[in-house]
């Protein structure tokens, strides 16, 4: 048993599975295969979430220009309207209303913050607590990206 659990977590097995199921896949079907998690680089925190919307969220029945969520680092992908409408691309001008599910991508511990937050005041608090969070975010991710022009720029003088 011991054994079998250690060839099932080793990472070697777990690509070798990987790349068999791409090849049947593109083989046998016409899926697209591509590996999400890489893609949308949800192992550094982020990930993409369903949030349901209810009578008296923060969220509720407010454009999404009001709610200003790419201040968060919060882009909404999707609206599943209650009767069932999709909405697959969202503008500026997108109602979401109660009973609206909203199909979200950005980092994980703003998104469980968003799914808590109440109408009010305390929830346009909330927001503006996430928004400086995000620019700390931001200005780390602008350091480190002139870090690395730097180190390159080093490199290339050498």
């Amino acid at each position: 048993m011991a054994g079998l659990w250690l060839l099932a977590a080793s990472p070697m097995v777990d690509r070798g599975l990987a790349r068999l199921i791409g090849w049947a896949l593109q083989r046998w079907t016409r899926l697209a295969v591509r590996d999400y998690v890489s893609l949308l680089h949800l192992s550094v925190g982020y990930r993409v979430e369903e949030l349901a919307v209810e009578e008296g969220d923060w969220l509720a029945g407010k454009s999404l220009s009001e709610l200003k969520l790419t201040r968060e680092g919060v882009l909404v992908l999707g609206v599943q309207r209650e009767d069932g409408r999709h909405v697959g691309a969202p503008t500026r001008e997108t109602t979401v209303g109660s009973g609206d599910l909203l199909l979200l991508y950005g980092r994980a511990a703003t998104l469980g913050k968003l799914d808590e937050r109440y109408l009010g005041i305390g929830g346009d608090l909330e927001h503006e607590a996430s928004v400086a969070e995000q620019q700390k975010v931001v200005e780390e991710q602008e350091k480190g990206e002139a870090d690395a022009r730097k180190e390159t720029e080093n490199r290339g003088n050498r």
